[in-house]
């Protein structure tokens, strides 16, 4: 019986001893990897037009596709009356960047006179078509374009990014 009492003893400590050798040490730290997404560009064309002074604008197409935008334009820029304003928006319509265009009714245009000289025209529209080139966000969602008017802001358009 001592025997046994012993060899239950001696069993009971190498059992002890294994379990406690083979635990880790280390603790185990997982790391997801960033997933890392290719640069978007967004292009975007509009037609605007002016019927009675009421501007409407309206989208023609949108075109997504990989790139980055070369450049950077300021936020600091302000825009004049008549101009248009354009602000990246996200899900909840929280403004993510403006920027600013000039009035995309309003065209100059040089050409050479009867007497050989150049001269500039400021031509005013009732239809015209403008571009924009984006740099997507990830959290954008809309995009949408005002007027600045001499009483305001004036909105025009809002545009589901697809």
């Amino acid at each position: 019986m001592k025997i046994s009492k012993t060899i239950r003893i001696t069993y009971l400590l190498t059992l002890l001893i294994a379990l406690l050798s083979c635990a880790s040490k280390q603790h185990i730290v997982t790391e997801e990897e960033p997933i890392i997404t290719q640069p978007k560009l967004l292009f975007l064309n509009f037609e605007i037009t002016k019927l009675n002074d009421i501007k409407s604008v309206s989208l023609i197409n949108q075109i997504k596709t990989d790139g980055k935008l070369k450049g950077h334009t300021s936020e600091d820029t302000k825009g004049d009356i008549g101009d248009l304003e354009y602000l990246i928006l996200d899900k909840d319509l929280n403004q993510l960047e403006k920027h600013y265009i000039k009035n995309p009714l309003k065209k100059v245009i040089e050409f050479v006179n009867d007497s050989g000289n150049f001269e500039k025209k400021m031509l005013d529209l009732d239809r015209s078509e403008f571009s924009l080139k984006l740099q997507l966000k990830p959290k954008a969602e809309y995009i949408a374009i005002n007027e600045i008017t001499s009483e305001g802001i004036t909105k025009l358009n809002t545009t589901k990014i697809e």
